[in-house]
């Protein structure tokens, strides 16, 4: 499989409901709204930890779903831009935004079918939370990335901790380490959001495809991008990370997600 190929099954599996499965999730956007505009700084906490003041700042949140990152940066006066897949993530994304009183650029593309120069340079770029296994390469995607930050610019990657994506099972009311953590496999999976769907629209769901990545292989694709390690977290506490039925407290002694701060290099 090469990553056409993957980007389309992807594709199709991201534009089955969506729409309908965040209003199961969030509510109707005219209502999350309210509950985003009360506190927008409570979802992107995790992201103020590292930035800052995003008042004036050019932001992209690349895979940005439905758009409750983009429309809370907005709120604190960032000017944002969306690249994701889906259709369906749009149209709650932009109505949300509406029903907050903000503006969001959407773009619905491939993020790897946007040139250099298409847009231009950002302060912050973010990538987060189960879209780094919808690409088959990494190289790809960092260089695009390295190629619309700013001089001076952070871009923040964050995801699931790999040893939970990769090696942890949950069998039959069991937590197994029977995973292989050093797996290459691309391997088809449920689309995200399809528990938010009524049975019968689940049945007949396309499913998704994706590569799971190591640590180190993000980070050598990282660097090999023109970019700069800053910052490395691995997160204690993340209980939602792990599967449903977990020992309690496993999420303070393993870590549930990870984080990397980058720049670009200095020449």
């Amino acid at each position: 499989m090469n990553q056409r190929q993957m980007s389309e099954k992807n594709r199709i599996g991201w534009n089955q409901n969506a729409y309908q499965a965040w209003e199961s999730r969030h509510g109707p956007p005219s209502h999350y709204a309210e509950k985003l505009k009360a506190n927008p700084i409570k979802k992107v906490s995790y992201y103020l930890d590292e930035v800052g003041d995003v008042n004036g700042k050019r932001v992209l949140n690349l895979l940005g779903s439905n758009g409750n990152k983009a429309v809370c940066f907005a709120l604190l006066g960032a000017d944002v831009t969306v690249v994701d897949i889906s259709e369906d993530n749009k149209r709650y994304a932009v109505e949300l935004a509406e029903a907050a009183g903000v503006s969001i650029n959407y773009i619905v593309k491939d993020v790897l079918d946007i040139k250099t120069g298409e847009l231009s340079a950002f302060d912050i770029i973010i990538l987060e939370m189960g879209v780094l296994h919808y690409f088959i390469d990494l190289a790809p995607l960092f260089q695009m990335v390295s190629n619309h930050l700013k001089e001076g610019g952070l871009f923040i990657v964050r995801d699931y901790h790999p040893f939970v994506s990769k090696v942890l099972r949950y069998v039959d009311g069991e937590l197994k380490l029977d995973g292989d953590y050093f797996s290459e496999e691309c391997n088809g999976v449920d689309v995200a959001y399809s528990t938010l769907l009524p049975e019968d629209k689940r049945e007949n769901l396309t499913k998704n495809v994706i590569r799971r990545w190591t640590i180190s292989e993000v980070i050598n694709a990282l660097i090999n991008a023109g970019l700069t390690i800053r910052k490395m977290k691995e997160d204690k506490g993340i209980h939602w990370a792990f599967p449903e039925g977990s020992p309690g407290g496993i999420s303070n002694r393993i870590p549930g997600t990870f984080m990397i701060c980058s720049t670009l290099k200095q020449i």
